[in-house]
């Protein structure tokens, strides 16, 4: 499928979810790739994790997202096993002033339900994963993610605040046309692709 791409042959804006996951990362992705627009969703065509790779070019003084060829869009930043867990959207800051031209969109849920989603995913392995990473109690793990969900919200509201290209998107309430919109400068995203995919847990286990 040719890439649907409107920017100038000096530009290359990226599109970087910065929401948690669980909150409709996969939907992202499809619309995206179904628009035309080569996206990476949790690993690379390798089987490469976006996470590991990111926070390892930070680590090497290279820019997050080296590495990824010709990948536009970015919909879930995010790894767990038994020893580690990391949200990569937690690096927002990195994110933004490595890519300043970028669209960063904070996709979102209500609280709550994002827990539950959390927990449940995977078969609840993942919430397992998480309480052997961090030596928690499944309710503290919990009671950790929404905390960090309280967090990240405000902090990202607070760093983008004014910021034409970001996105704050409810994906229980705001229709996928303002995400078309937002993009519409630089990409052609055809919201006939949207759709709420990934809605249980995860036929493969994000969790490495």
């Amino acid at each position: 499928m040719t890439v649907e791409v409107l920017h100038s042959a000096q530009s290359d804006p990226k599109i970087i979810l910065i929401g948690l996951n669980r909150c409709a990362t996969t939907s992202f992705h499809k619309l995206f790739q179904n628009s035309g627009i080569q996206s990476l969703h949790w690993v690379d065509g390798d089987g490469s994790n976006i996470a590991h790779r990111m926070v390892t070019n930070i680590a090497m003084g290279r820019k997050p997202l080296d590495g990824f060829g010709q990948a536009r869009a970015f919909t879930d930043i995010a790894f767990v096993n038994v020893r580690f867990m990391l949200d990569g959207a937690r690096f927002f800051r990195d994110l933004h002033r490595a890519y300043p031209d970028a669209y960063f969109i904070l996709n979102t849920r209500n609280r709550d339900d994002w827990v539950s989603s959390r927990a449940l995913h995977s078969g609840g392995a993942y919430l397992e994963k998480c309480c052997n990473a961090n030596g928690l109690t499944a309710e503290e793990v919990k009671q950790g993610w929404a905390h960090m969900y309280d967090v990240h919200h405000a902090e990202v509201e607070v760093h983008f605040d004014g910021n034409p290209r970001f996105l704050r998107f409810d994906i229980d309430t705001d229709e996928p046309q303002i995400i078309a919109d937002l993009l519409a400068p630089d990409f052609d995203v055809n919201t006939v692709h949207w759709g709420h995919y990934n809605r249980g847990a995860s036929a493969h286990a994000q969790t490495g």
